[in-house]
């Protein structure tokens, strides 16, 4: 009896294939038929599935470009290697660089605005306007903290909002260490100085909250 296999499990074998012949610029074509897929191939894209299931908020297409990314000397990781603790490894040190980098730098720019979208969304599924989102709970925790140790919003389109700051350091100091880590706090004067003296984010912050407070969608 054949396996079957998923469309999620389908598509990340195919991201998996798009992904690692881009970087070597080679051509690609998505595999449409799964029938014969390599039993090898097989256990891997469910393990990296039921991973994906656990950790929602891990992009696939983050978890697979990881490794490129920060290993850039390696030209290639079989499907295997995501089912390991050195994947998981990668990812984590994919997102510190994302989050490093300088607020203006196209990178960066694209995740304001997923995480803008994102905040949008969340509100929209609470049922409290944007204005309140800083205030929302879940739990016994503010929710956008909840949010930046998930990576699903960065503090740069949190800054974006008058309260942010007030609320944080609200916060117990020990708890958003255990949380966020321990220079997060320490850091954000530097972040919210690369913001002001930004010529694209902080403009791009602005006009994206007040769109998505008036439940505008984001280009």
């Amino acid at each position: 009896m054949e396996t079957v296999i998923s469309d999620f499990e389908q598509l990340i074998y195919n991201t998996h294939l798009r992904i690692s012949r881009q970087k070597k610029n080679l051509p690609f074509k998505y595999r449409k038929d799964f029938t014969h897929l390599n039993d090898i191939y097989i256990n891997s894209v469910k393990k990296i599935a039921i991973f994906l299931a656990k950790f929602p908020y891990i992009k696939l297409e983050d978890f697979i470009r990881a490794p490129y990314e920060i290993y850039s000397d390696e030209s290639h990781f079989d499907l295997d290697y995501y089912t390991t603790l050195k994947a998981t490894k990668a990812y984590t040190l994919f997102i510190k660089r994302r989050e490093s980098l300088d607020p203006d730098n196209e990178e960066q720019l694209i995740y304001i605005i997923e995480s803008l979208k994102f905040i949008s969304t969340f509100c929209k599924e609470q049922g409290i306007d944007v204005a309140n989102y800083i205030e929302h709970r879940t739990g016994n925790s503010p929710s956008y903290i909840l949010h930046l140790k998930e990576h699903r919003v960065n503090v740069y389109s949190l800054l974006g909002f008058l309260n942010f700051e007030k609320n944080l350091r609200a916060q117990d100091s020990e708890l958003l260490k255990f949380i966020l880590g321990e220079d997060f706090l320490n850091n954000l004067s530097s972040f919210r100085l690369k913001l002001f003296t930004s010529k694209k984010a902080k403009r791009l912050i602005e006009l994206g909250i007040q769109k998505i407070k008036h439940k505008k969608t984001l280009d």
